[in-house]
């Protein structure tokens, strides 16, 4: 190897995850800066218009200026919408559409109030301070509710991550016990075991404060079912059918855990309602 390529291979290699995230993170700047500027080039590019004297030109700036920020805003949380938590797609849908109502609001005020009829500075003033209000409680409304819906969706989806653990949890139980020579295998455990998993799995994911007591029982009685099983695998050929029996019971006993469970959240629905 020759020193040059000795020099390259010592040679640091780039992290091509560091250069992405600095690509993405120049790009959000760039944008973040076109959301500022635009919106007061917009801004003076009317009081231009108007002679820098007419107040009209310098109100209809200042709208037209606040709809540009509104719909460059909504690109911009829509570029960047998988960077961290966001909102459903309906929910960006219905910030774009009240972007988009804005933006024609506005350009409505500015041909009926400046340029076809006149009213007066004050109610020109007015007219766009209420739109953007408007604009701001409409679109507050939309993207809390989606930040809400969103959260609501992450906390189903931990529950029902959790409903599927769990049976797979008992699947892998089974599958333990189906591992052993034929003659051991105690097909009725099985089938109990398959019945509870298809109690648990089937159930419903979603989960109030009050069922954690429940609950944590519930996953204490799995456990001692592991064990129970592993000791079925490990005992000698007497021993099995009694164990066999103490796990039948145990099943039993989660099973009734578990549609405890079911019917306390049931009425804690019943009773939220």
């Amino acid at each position: 190897m020759d020193r040059n390529s000795a020099w390259n291979a010592a040679m640091p290699k780039p992290d091509n995850e560091a250069k992405g995230r600095g690509t993405t993170l120049m790009h959000k700047s760039w944008f973040f800066t076109a959301v500022i500027l635009i919106p007061l080039i917009v801004f003076f590019g009317f009081g231009w218009s108007g002679g820098w004297a007419e107040s009209r030109s310098w109100i209809s700036g200042a709208g037209a200026g606040c709809a540009a920020a509104a719909v460059l805003r909504f690109v911009y949380r829509l570029l960047n919408r998988r960077q961290g938590p966001g909102m459903p797609a309906p929910f960006y849908i219905g910030s774009g559409i009240a972007a988009g109502l804005y933006a024609g609001a506005v350009l409505l005020e500015m041909l009926l109030f400046s340029l076809w009829t006149t009213l007066s500075i004050t109610s020109y003033v007015w007219s766009q301070i209420l739109t953007l209000i408007g604009f701001i409680i409409l679109t507050g409304t939309v993207e809390l509710s989606g930040i809400y819906a969103a959260r609501q969706e992450r906390r189903d989806h931990r529950n029902w991550s959790k409903g599927r653990d769990t049976a797979n949890r008992l699947g892998t139980i089974r599958q333990k016990l189906q591992s052993l020579p034929e003659q051991t295998r105690l097909g009725h455990v099985q089938e109990q075991i398959r019945g509870l998993e298809d109690t648990l799995r089937y159930s419903d994911p979603h989960s109030v404060p009050a069922l954690y007591e429940v609950e944590q029982l519930l996953l204490q009685k799995i456990s001692l079912l592991e064990d129970q099983v592993s000791l079925i695998a490990t005992a000698v050929p007497d021993q099995r059918e009694q164990l066999a029996n103490e796990a039948l019971l145990l099943i039993q006993d989660i099973e009734r855990t578990a549609r405890e469970r079911n019917s306390q959240l049931l009425q804690a629905k019943a009773g939220s309602t």
